[in-house]
């Protein structure tokens, strides 16, 4: 069976819900002032790249 569209967003914020791992972060990020670029993937390729700078140079 399909995932409907809302369904991918109940998970999204689930992820990010007071308590979690990635929603603390969040909130440290915010508390330091000094942004942030999150990159979040389930494509470790993707994120290799990205920090070794092969893509966006």
């Amino acid at each position: 069976m399909r995932k409907r569209k809302e369904d991918n967003i109940t998970e999204i914020l689930k992820l990010i819900a007071p308590g979690t791992p990635i929603r603390d972060g969040l909130e440290n990020i915010l508390r330091a002032k000094t942004g942030a670029l999150l990159l979040i993937t389930d494509n470790n390729q993707v994120l290799k790249e990205v920090v070794d700078r092969r893509i966006y140079d």
